[in-house]
């Protein structure tokens, strides 16, 4: 039987679990410094001990009403290609121990989405798995290519 260990967030009034071996940590909000030119889920970023944190909205990703950020929000940190993103969501309320053999892979389902890896059942409840990777992409800044030097 194989297990993982998964945080679950609250996004809005639903929960969502990410695999626990992509968070770095849990902070509370901070407010960012805005990009230009970026996609809307893109707060901005923030200094994270010496490191450029883009912080990405997870209502927003997910077609939650996006409310300005507050006090009580949380930043999850996650960590893809050794690079960190930020993740602000409504909160976090537990880490859960998810059984393989309870998940159903989004891919084989008719719902299937781009942002789900699977569902997971939790103790009762039916949990989303966020398929990080793919929930970062579609937020990402948007930033122009830079422009390249005139041929001499």
């Amino acid at each position: 039987m194989t297990r993982f260990d998964a945080l679950l967030i609250n996004v809005g009034d639903q929960t969502y679990a990410l695999s626990l071996l992509q968070i770095q940590e849990i902070r509370g909000w901070t407010a960012v410094s805005g990009l230009p030119n970026t996609d809307a889920a893109c707060l901005g970023v923030l200094n994270l001990r010496g490191s450029v944190l883009p912080v990405f909205d997870a209502r927003r990703i997910l077609g939650q009403p996006s409310p300005e950020p507050r006090p009580q929000d949380v930043i999850v940190v996650a960590v893809m290609n050794d690079k960190p993103l930020g993740l602000l969501v409504d909160g976090v309320s537990d880490i859960v121990e998810i059984d393989q053999n309870e998940v159903t892979p989004s891919s084989t389902e008719a719902w299937s989405s781009d942002l789900v890896d699977g569902i997971a059942r939790v103790n009762e409840n039916l949990v989303p798995l966020l398929a990080l990777q793919r929930f970062a992409s579609v937020g990402a800044p948007a930033l122009p290519a830079p422009a390249l030097p005139a041929a001499a």
